[in-house]
């Protein structure tokens, strides 16, 4: 599968990684706290611009935009591909199944090309299925070390 979705290619390609202190995908009234966004935004022609907040109790307290330079978007790509060939189905709302407390999204200009979603406060869907049940604890190493590269190398904008 493209990283790149069938709209315009003049759309620019956006990545973003929305993290949370704990309890996404858990059920509950609660929603979970928001700890940081990473925006990463690709025009065709031009360096990937990225834009990452810190929050605390959820509100907004540091904000940096930035440049990436060219192999550091290829890095983020190649992050974005690795997150993809995991198992996992593609419904908003279920369990966190890799743990991570973070949503992935990809958009190739407003069109969700693919993204990782869990539910957060009454919003998560009862149980994991069997389904759910197979993603092993390799699959949640992938993960983690893929959003975690991906958040590295966005920070290399900011050097």
């Amino acid at each position: 599968m493209s990283t790149t979705g069938s709209s315009n290619n003049s759309d620019p390609l956006h990545i973003t990684l929305v993290k949370y202190e704990s309890g996404l995908g858990v059920p509950g009234i609660m929603p979970p706290k928001l700890s940081s966004t990473v925006e990463i935004t690709k025009h065709p022609e031009q360096n990937a611009k990225v834009t990452k907040t810190e929050f605390i109790d959820s509100k907004p307290s540091n904000s940096q935009q930035g440049e990436l330079a060219d192999g550091g978007f290829s890095t983020v790509l190649a992050m974005v591909d690795d997150l993809k060939s995991l198992p996992f189905r593609p419904t908003p709302g279920g369990p966190d199944v890799f743990g991570a407390n973070t949503v992935v999204q990809v958009r190739q200009g407003r069109n969700v090309v693919w993204g990782y979603n869990p539910g957060a406060g009454c919003a998560v869907a009862d149980s994991p299925d069997e389904f759910h049940a197979s993603v092993t604890d390799e699959h949640r190493t992938k993960f983690n070390d893929a959003v975690n590269k991906i958040v590295a190398t966005s920070n290399d904008a900011f050097i």
